[in-house]
């Protein structure tokens, strides 16, 4: 089950513009994801195309829950 990562919203839509594929595989990895948040760090954000939804539901949802919902 994915857990809860409380960070700010802002902060966390900047860091991923400007750091992606680290951002979004920190994030994945603490919310449990091990190996996909390795692969995401590895492949630069799965080839840039998960850092671009990523950004896009930062902007929609305010938070990743939406890639994690079961």
């Amino acid at each position: 089950m994915a857990k809860k990562v409380n960070i700010n919203w802002g902060l966390l839509l900047v860091l991923q513009i400007f750091f992606g594929a680290i951002t979004g595989g920190v994030m994945r990895i603490l919310k449990g994801h091990i190996v996909s948040g390795i692969l995401y760090i590895i492949t630069g954000g799965f080839f840039a195309i998960g850092w671009i939804v990523d950004i896009i539901s930062l902007i929609v949802n305010k938070d990743y829950k939406w890639l994690w919902a079961n």
